[in-house]
């Protein structure tokens, strides 16, 4: 069981792709799946086509964390990075942290035999101050059992940000997510083309109030159980990382990490 979602997006310095990629996916994950509270953790990259192409959008990648105590798994970010224990790469952009932790409401699995092998289009959703229970109750009947039957969707989740557990002094653009896995990105891309309009025209959102991004799978989710019983050639590629990120390391930045 789970009891939050850990949804980060970075971008890597310019002309530093490959070195962000090999580091996050090689060391960053597996370090963090090192820490208490965490369950799962999956990468996924910035799509080339989007259904709704989110102006002024600059992050490359996606990651999610599923976590069965976001209080321990922040704390343990809090008190490791920087540290051989959770070595940053130079590669990272750093220069603004999107790390929030958002709590389930509903989910949807189509079809539970099936394995998601693909990609995830992401909703984030900023209703107006005064309209939050209307939205939540609109979204959950009119909207979400809809976009989880569209074509491609193998499930989906919906899911608020609260302030419990957060491990940047910091609230997100948006107070709601919603995580639609897909298995065919075209078939999904296609069914979400102007979403973000027909979410705006619900009346339950603000101008500017919806961001849609589709994003296409880079790792397998990894579990703990990956990490703490690692195959011969995930430790080998795991090592191989680290000699290659060798002193290419961040040694300050902890000031932006804070428990709420």
């Amino acid at each position: 069981m789970i009891d939050a979602v850990l949804v980060v997006l970075t971008k890597a310095v310019p002309g530093r792709e490959a070195d962000m990629e090999d580091w996050y996916t090689n060391i960053h994950v597996r370090d963090a799946l090192r820490f208490r509270g965490s369950v799962t953790a999956q990468r996924f990259r910035l799509a080339a086509d989007q259904p709704c192409p989110p102006e002024g959008f600059d992050w490359q990648y996606l990651a999610f964390y599923d976590v069965f105590d976001p209080v321990r798994f922040s704390r343990e970010h809090l008190d490791n990075a920087l540290t051989s224990r959770m070595q940053v790469s130079d590669a990272i952009d750093d220069s603004l942290l999107y790390d929030f932790h958002y709590y389930p409401l509903l989910f949807q699995d189509n079809d539970p035999e099936l394995v998601h092998a693909g990609g995830v289009i992401l909703e984030e959703l900023n209703p107006g101050a005064d309209g939050d229970d209307a939205f939540r109750q609109w979204y959950a009947e009119n909207y979400f059992r809809e976009a989880a039957m569209r074509p491609g969707i193998k499930s989906a989740a919906f899911l608020k940000f609260r302030t419990f557990g957060q491990m940047i002094p910091m609230t997100p653009d948006y107070r709601y997510v919603a995580i639609y896995r897909i298995n065919d990105g075209e078939a999904a891309r296609k069914a979400w083309i102007g979403a973000d309009a027909m979410l705006e025209k619900s009346g339950m959102l603000p101008p500017d109030g919806a961001r849609i991004t589709q994003w296409d799978r880079a790792t397998p989710r990894l579990t703990k159980d990956d990490v703490q019983h690692p195959t011969a050639a995930g430790l080998a590629e795991e090592e191989r990382a680290r000699a290659h990120m060798g002193d290419r390391v961040r040694t300050g930045g902890t000031e932006k990490l804070a428990m709420s």
